[in-house]
């Protein structure tokens, strides 16, 4: 009995042992991962795109022709009258010619750069004692005087100058034409008059046309008319003119500075 009790109270000695060896151990900690390093990725190399030029388009008209398009033997006429239009828009103004216009009949006409004179075909006045039968005209200060010309009889000791209005007696010039026209035409034909060759194109505009003959000697315009409507193979009838603009007997770089000058 003794041995039995001695049994049972060592027994509970040793769990009582245990249980306070176990509460001395130090806790477990788990064991803390250390983070996988970051991998960083290369971006990609990014190669330039190469733009090609887009070729320039040829002008087009109302018409929305391209150049390129039409047939060849156009192409090269329409390429001549460009090249001699630019090369006359360049060109210093140095002529004489016969105009005729809406509202004028004729009138001689010498320019010379900014300088214009115009020769009336009968005499003007400023009063019985005051005729003229010359008017300068200053293209650059738009101014104009009037005289009577020594050349005439009625006048031999000569008057002026004499104030006159510029917008009556200024003409449009053949090179004030073509810088207000582009390039922006289509050839028509060719024509020849009294031996020369002259291109004739057509500017086709808000339902007008105005079809320009173009000299091939210097590329002045020697003719320039405003038809209604558009042409129709080449050809504009006459009675669909609405102003006809005449520069006749054009005498090309013979006007000298004593010829716009008074005196």
């Amino acid at each position: 009995m003794k041995s039995i009790f001695a049994a049972i109270i060592l027994t509970l000695i040793l769990v009582v042992s245990g249980c306070a060896i176990q509460q001395q151990l130090p806790e477990e900690k788990p064991v803390e991962q250390e983070p996988a390093p970051v991998v960083q990725q290369e971006k990609p190399v990014e190669t330039p795109q190469v733009v090609e030029e887009q070729p320039k388009e040829e002008p087009k008209g109302d018409d929305g022709y391209n150049l390129e398009a039409l047939p060849r033997d156009q192409q090269l006429k329409i390429k001549l009258v460009r090249k001699l239009l630019d090369e006359a828009r360049a060109r210093e103004e140095n002529y004489f010619f016969r105009y005729s216009g809406p509202g004028i009949l004729q009138t001689d006409v010498w320019v010379k750069g900014d300088m214009m004179k115009r020769a009336m075909i009968r005499l003007d006045e400023v009063d019985k004692l005051h005729p003229y039968n010359m008017v300068y005209l200053d293209m650059s200060k738009k101014t104009a005087e009037a005289y009577c010309e020594t050349t005439k009889s009625v006048c031999p000791q000569g008057h002026g100058p004499f104030p006159e209005n510029y917008a009556k007696w200024k003409v449009k010039t053949p090179k004030e034409w073509i810088v207000g026209l582009d390039n922006d035409f289509l050839w028509a034909l060719d024509n020849k008059i009294a031996d020369q060759l002259y291109h004739i194109v057509d500017y086709s505009k808000d339902g007008k046309t105005t079809r320009v003959y173009v000299n091939d000697y210097k590329g002045w315009p020697a003719r320039v008319q405003i038809h209604s409507g558009k042409p129709a193979d080449s050809i504009i009838k006459s009675s669909s003119i609405l102003e006809d603009y005449n520069y006749d007997d054009m005498d090309i770089g013979g006007v000298s500075d004593d010829d716009v000058t008074p005196g």
